[in-house]
């Protein structure tokens, strides 16, 4: 998808480096890329997996994936919204994202189903909303 763009806007996400907001509002997984063997990763890392290398540049990965695995989860640390519904996505990038799933019921839930990438609030800490990426069920 190429190099991760710096049209970004401070937004509170949960994930650190890993995400970034547009100036539009889009949101993005950032990966990294390793110059020599190409291989990507998410979430970033300073040194390839691979082949060890330090030679690895920001990108931006695709949006859309597929459901591979899903959960759905009761306990979860204090604040956090359950039941909620944790689930493996693959991208077409090569990369697999380990995320929340919203939108869905989990009995409508499929093994590859198309899915695309949102924000969501997972819950709140200290009284303010704690939001990160997810995946959900993509339109047809």
């Amino acid at each position: 998808m190429g190099q991760a763009a710096e049209d970004t806007i401070e937004q509170p996400l949960l994930a650190g480096n890993a995400v970034r907001v547009g100036a539009d509002g889009t949101v993005y997984l950032v990966g990294v890329q390793c110059a020599g063997c190409q291989t990507k990763v998410f979430p970033p890392v300073p040194v390839c997996p691979e082949c060890m290398s330090e030679d690895i540049d920001r990108i931006d990965l695709s949006s859309d994936g597929s459901l591979y695995s899903w959960s759905v989860v009761h306990v979860a640390p204090k604040g956090w919204n359950v039941p909620y519904i944790a689930g493996y996505v693959d991208l077409p990038d090569d990369v697999r994202v380990f995320a929340h799933i919203t939108g869905a019921d989990p009995g409508s839930l499929e093994m590859d189903m198309a899915v695309t990438l949102t924000t969501a609030v997972l819950g709140d800490k200290d009284g303010a909303a704690v939001e990160s990426y997810a995946f959900t069920p993509k339109q047809a």
